[in-house]
């Protein structure tokens, strides 16, 4: 098969991929209320994936893509299945497996991506224009997933309500207190003990059926993954395998006199950092005693303590200090769709069949924004819709801090996920895009870094699940926004000072000159 059609087989594994992995995610919150046994999983999930985003640059170098985007998708297939039992026995392992795969599977993606494009450029096109187009191939793939992942949940479990409407009902007809739902869900055991059939299916064998679905998909995507991607994707598209030795050895002399000329500028002056350095599992050490050419396990330990040190470096620096926190509400924000929204608002309001829903209306309008947001920033740059999507989340967070939630106005729930899904797609488009501006000089450590800062907000927003009420992490978010908001807002000053505040542009010579921050892809952290 050509590569076009190796990508074409690629991009339907990650449609089954995505769309298994948000279905699981959005509705564990509700199939696992039970002393939050579903968000203490997911937290646990996000806090191994910090460390598991260490130590992918080593991993990927040694086991190469194929092998690191197969083990993250085979992580997210135990914790599918581990949701067949609630129980911390299981969920709690699995939050672990999926933890560790979830930051492997995320970084692997866009590399494959490029390779592909890589194969697939000619002369009449460059490799930048491909690569642009392939990834917005993947935007799309993602969007229509995350929609059809949802439209699944929503009709199996449909049908699962009405299949107990038409026999004799196991859903109570008597009144539901709508007032513990929304901002005053507090997940108090005797009071979530009473709604309980609104978090979980009437026929157990519903949620059985549900689960089998997914992890078939997720089966079919890893199949899919296998057959279509190439072994010899190496973690540097610049690496080939297949170089005999005496050739692999010459390069490696020959990069590694370019490294001791090649020095990267200071990010700030506080921390001097060499960018350019060649990888440490691909130096060849020589025995002292047979005088053979080796590579060692030390040499991989050497490189991970060496990332580790470059991201911690990078993290400390005065200029992502400034910007640290909207990257934190960035993972917050989408912690609070999936384990809390979900949950307090679509499961409590409207039962659980209506997550999916919710999920449709929030995906359809994250795509239309997210395409309509890369537009305008590249042309007017990212301060407007930063300003315009803190305004859409401080409207609704009020909103929630003062609706009287009654049967005649439940239909405000599909607004409110419209409302997040619209400022998500802001947040999600331009803040790694910032990161890529903010650190031109060492682009693909600061990606990694952002990985890891929202994964410490999803982790902080699903580990104080069950201690704190909806109304409280509300305030807590609002607090953060505004935070973040002058802390960009110093950065830009001390930074970007020949930036207009509004319209970032930057006059050179008289003349003026669009600053551009590009798209990037949603995370699957969340799933959603």
């Amino acid at each position: 098969m050509s590569s076009r059609t190796y990508f074409v087989v690629f991009l339907l594994g990650l449609f089954f991929c995505i769309a298994a992995n948000t279905s699981i995610f959005v509705l564990s919150s509700s199939f696992n209320i039970d002393d939050g046994m579903g968000t203490t999983s997911l937290a646990i999930c996000h806090a191994v994936s910090i460390v598991s985003a260490l130590t992918c640059p080593a991993v990927g170098h040694k086991v190469g893509c194929k092998r690191l985007l197969m083990i993250g998708e085979v992580g997210y297939l135990i914790y599918i299945l581990a949701n067949l039992h609630s129980g911390f026995i299981t969920l709690v392992p699995a939050g672990f497996f999926v933890g560790i795969g979830e930051a492997w599977l995320w970084t692997a993606l866009p590399i494959i991506i490029a390779y592909f494009a890589k194969q697939l450029h000619n002369e009449k096109h460059s490799f930048e224009r491909h690569l642009q187009r392939l990834t917005g191939y993947f935007m799309a793939v993602t969007e229509l997933s995350t929609f059809a992942g949802s439209a699944l949940s929503f009709a199996v479990l449909h049908i699962d309500r009405s299949l107990s409407n038409e026999s004799t009902s196991n859903i109570t007809s008597e009144p539901r207190d709508l007032t513990v739902c929304g901002a005053n869900d507090c997940q108090i055991p005797n009071i979530t003990k009473a709604n309980e059939q609104q978090y979980h299916p009437v026929f157990p064998v519903t949620k059985y059926l549900f689960i089998a679905i997914i992890a078939s998909m997720s089966i079919i995507a890893i199949l899919l993954f296998y057959f279509s991607i190439p072994d010899k994707v190496a973690w540097d598209l610049h690496e080939d395998k297949y170089f005999d030795n005496e050739t692999k050895i010459q390069l490696d002399l020959i990069e590694s006199e370019e490294c001791t000329l090649d020095k990267r500028k200071n990010i700030d002056q506080d921390f001097p950092v060499v960018t350019k350095v060649k990888p440490l599992l691909e130096i060849q050490e020589e025995d002292e005693y047979d005088g053979k050419v080796n590579r060692t396990q030390i040499s991989m330990c050497s490189f991970l303590v060496k990332s580790v040190k470059e991201s911690f470096i990078l993290a400390v620096n005065r200029k992502h200090r400034l910007i640290v926190l909207f990257a934190v509400y960035n993972g917050t924000l989408s912690g609070l769709l999936t384990g809390e929204l979900t949950r307090a608002f679509a499961s409590c309001i409207l039962g659980v069949d209506h997550v999916g829903i919710c999920m449709m209306v929030y995906a359809l309008t994250t795509c239309t924004v997210c395409a309509l947001c890369g537009k305008f920033s590249a042309r007017y740059g990212r301060n407007i819709p930063f300003v315009l999507a803190a305004a859409v989340d401080v409207t609704s967070y009020i909103f929630c801090l003062n609706w009287n939630i009654t049967t005649t106005n439940v239909w405000l729930v599909y607004v409110l996920f419209a409302m997040f899904g619209a400022s998500l797609a802001v947040w999600n488009t331009l803040i790694i895009a910032m990161y890529g501006e903010y650190f031109g000089d060492d682009h693909k450590l600061a990606y990694n870094l952002w990985n890891i800062v929202t994964s410490i907000g999803l982790m902080w927003q699903f580990a104080v699940s069950t201690f704190f009420c909806v109304y409280v992490k509300i305030y807590i978010q609002l607090g953060l926004l505004g935070c973040a908001m002058i802390t960009y807002t110093i950065s830009q000053a001390i930074y970007y000072p020949n930036q207009s505040w509004f319209i970032q542009i930057e006059k050179k010579n008289n003349k003026t000159v669009v600053k551009s921050d590009g798209q990037s892809r949603i995370p699957s952290n969340t799933a959603v």
